[in-house]
């Protein structure tokens, strides 16, 4: 039964945390996005293809990098179990930076530098 939830717990651990970044960050994304494109509609694209990547670089790094829940017992069982989900949220943790890095990345290129006529 342990390899079952471990498993769960695999796939639902970025996907939790990618909900918690997704809905933190939406609201500010989606204006931003607006300033910046233009139009409601192109910010709204923008702002879900932004929420897409937060979810599925952390599922998709977790899905390739952590170990396959395997049958232990006893004592081996916990420590397995610990170094299963300490992997799980470090890729976790890994993709979603990886993901809010690059959306923030490519967003501050197209913020302007400095506004003409204003002085500092």
């Amino acid at each position: 039964m342990l390899p079952i939830i471990l498993s769960l717990t695999q796939v639902a651990m970025p996907i939790i945390a990618s909900l918690v970044a997704a809905t933190y960050l939406h609201e500010v994304i989606q204006r931003l996005l607006a300033d910046l494109c233009g139009t409601e509609d192109r910010a709204r694209f923008w702002t879900r293809c932004s929420v897409v990547a937060m979810f599925a670089a952390p599922l998709m790094l977790v899905l390739l990098v952590t170990d396959i829940p395997n049958t232990y017992t006893g004592i081996e069982a916990a420590g397995y179990t610990m170094r299963v989900l300490r992997q799980t949220l470090a890729w976790t943790a890994g993709g979603i930076l990886a993901a809010v890095g690059v959306i923030a990345y490519v967003v501050m290129r197209y913020i302007p530098r400095e506004i003409k006529g204003s002085t500092s």
